[in-house]
């Protein structure tokens, strides 16, 4: 035969409670002091971006032959100079095997869609924008 189970009472379940460490005042203080640090840090990194001169998205690419790849992307200028953006085609082992650029006019809109051509040096397996930045 079994032995009944023994069924906790409200006693046994407050002396579980209390039996759990609780945080000390300097626990307090450095985990508050955490979230205040991380927020800062969101909020800074969050600023910077928003006060970027220029934003780009991917849209695609098309690996054309072993010598040439094409890519596609989008890109939004905040600013009234040209803004140069660097692309690159990358290979299995995430090599460089292309890069490419082209200079971007905001007198042509302030959102682009661009699709640029990329000569490799061998086959490439994503193409890709590295970065645009203001034309200097």
């Amino acid at each position: 035969m079994s032995e009944p189970q023994h069924t906790p009472s409200p006693d046994d379940l407050e002396d579980v409670a209390s039996a759990r460490p609780r945080l000390s005042r300097q626990g307090w203080i450095l985990s508050i002091a955490g979230v205040v640090a991380l927020t800062g840090v969101a909020a800074w990194f969050g600023l910077s971006q928003a006060s970027a001169p220029v934003r780009w998205q991917d849209v695609g690419f098309v690996i054309d032959s072993p010598t040439e790849a094409e890519v596609t992307f989008d890109v939004h200028l905040y600013t009234d100079e040209p803004v140069v953006c660097h692309v690159r085609a990358l290979s299995v082992s995430y090599a460089e095997v292309g890069v490419a650029q082209t200079t971007v006019d905001p007198a042509e809109g302030s959102s682009q869609r661009i699709t640029l051509d990329i000569a490799t040096v061998e086959q490439a397996t994503s193409a890709q924008v590295n970065y645009c930045d203001v034309e200097r």
